[in-house]
């Protein structure tokens, strides 16, 4: 069977690597002893898989953890969450646990950011990514939203999964945050409520 854990990562855990963010969360359900399933071979590993990561620096609200486990604990997903809970590093918090067999991997297909300027940002000016292409922010960017609040610039935006781009990229970038994770432009944790939705808040 198969848990969802949704993360929020903030504060100076934003500023992990992707590697390390995925061996943080892999230390603390090792911690929490939960009954995961592992894979075959010399060097068993935990089933464990993630969506895409976010830049070094970006606060984190769709951090989605799909966990394979062989079987839920007598408390079910109260208990999941309250062992997971109790060796979760300071920054890393639970939003919600979802128990679903789907594939986050092949339903996600887009993101939600807010990203934060000082300055009156220009996306129409071209990029070049990691990997040396090159992009012009404006062409990527859909339901592109601008306002200005406390003398910072409030950008929201999504963007498709295949065209996902570093916030940080953009000159004077003060703060970018992931939101939400899309499937079809529909927050996909609304989807997992409607399908074998069991759910807690943290408070």
């Amino acid at each position: 069977m198969q848990i969802i854990v949704l993360f929020k990562k903030k504060g100076l855990l934003r500023h992990l690597s992707a590697v390390e963010t995925s061996n943080t969360i892999l230390r603390t359900l090792n911690r929490a002893g939960l009954n995961m399933e592992f894979s075959e071979g010399f060097h068993p590993l935990p089933k464990v898989s993630f969506l895409d990561s976010t830049p070094t620096g970006m606060i984190d609200l769709a951090l989605y953890v799909c966990v394979k486990l062989r079987v839920l604990p007598d408390g079910g997903i109260a208990e999941v969450r309250d062992k997971i809970k109790r060796n979760l590093p300071y920054g890393l918090e639970i939003q919600r646990i979802f128990q679903s067999e789907v594939n986050l991997n092949k339903m996600v297909n887009g993101y939600e950011y807010i990203a934060f300027f000082k300055d009156e940002p220009d996306f129409s000016k071209a990029f070049t990514k990691h990997s040396g292409k090159i992009f012009i922010p404006r062409e990527l960017m859909k339901n592109l939203e601008v306002s200005l609040k406390k003398n910072m610039f409030v950008v929201k935006y999504t963007v498709d999964r295949s065209s996902i781009f570093n916030p940080y990229l953009l000159k004077g970038t003060y703060l970018a945050i992931r939101t939400k994770a899309l499937v079809n432009g529909e927050d996909v944790s609304k989807i997992l409520e409607g399908r074998y939705y069991e759910s807690t808040c943290c408070r």
